[in-house]
């Protein structure tokens, strides 16, 4: 509540246009509905908002499914546990899902959400690159994983341990296609990083 959002998507939207979609993560700091209601509604005025992703603690779900009902701004939930996911559904609380788990539990969590019709982007931890690599995969893998994906590791991290990172052409992210993961850890990184 306490920061300046608007202003802060603002001056986003002044470089980057107003087309250019923001996802607003509050990491579920609102504690009533209309908090979240008025930011959005202040937001749409000036820029494309993707999703509102967790602006609720997410016990409560009534919550959620009060900001969708609105249509201000999609809404989304952050979740890894297959009985959150159902009942996230169950309780028409969102239009997307973030989700995460292991790439196989990842590929498992997506097809629950396909079979509501509901997409999904991988969510991130800001990981290593083999870490994200791995996403990558899983995400390829899930029908429904069509948003875009929290593969960020690579830009926030002073090096992301492979020889060659995660390649990206025309705004997507390429699947690599060689044995494993598709990557090779730099061993020399490692070495220069590694903590005695």
């Amino acid at each position: 509540g306490d920061e300046p959002m608007v202003a802060r998507c603002r001056a986003i939207w002044d470089v980057a246009g107003p087309e250019f979609e923001l996802t607003i993560d509050p990491n579920e700091r609102f504690w009533r509905p209309t908090e979240a209601l008025d930011l959005a509604r202040e937001l749409v005025k000036y820029g494309k908002v993707k999703v509102f992703e967790d602006p609720f603690p997410k016990w409560n779900q009534d919550w959620y499914r009060l900001l969708r009902e609105h249509g201000v701004v999609p809404v989304a939930q952050h979740l890894g546990a297959p009985t959150d996911i159902i009942n996230a559904i169950k309780a028409e609380c969102v239009d997307y899902l973030n989700l995460g788990g292991s790439m196989v539990q990842f590929v498992r969590n997506a097809a629950i959400a396909h079979a509501a019709g509901i997409p999904c982007w991988h969510g991130s931890g800001n990981d290593c690159g083999i870490m994200e690599v791995s996403y990558l995969h899983a995400a390829a893998a899930a029908r429904n994983c069509i948003l875009g994906s929290d593969f960020v590791g690579s830009w926030t991290r002073v090096d992301d341990l492979l020889i060659e990172g995660i390649q990206f052409e025309d705004g997507y992210a390429i699947v690599p296609d060689k044995p494993g993961l598709g990557c090779e850890l730099d061993m020399d990184a490692i070495a220069r990083y590694q903590v005695r």
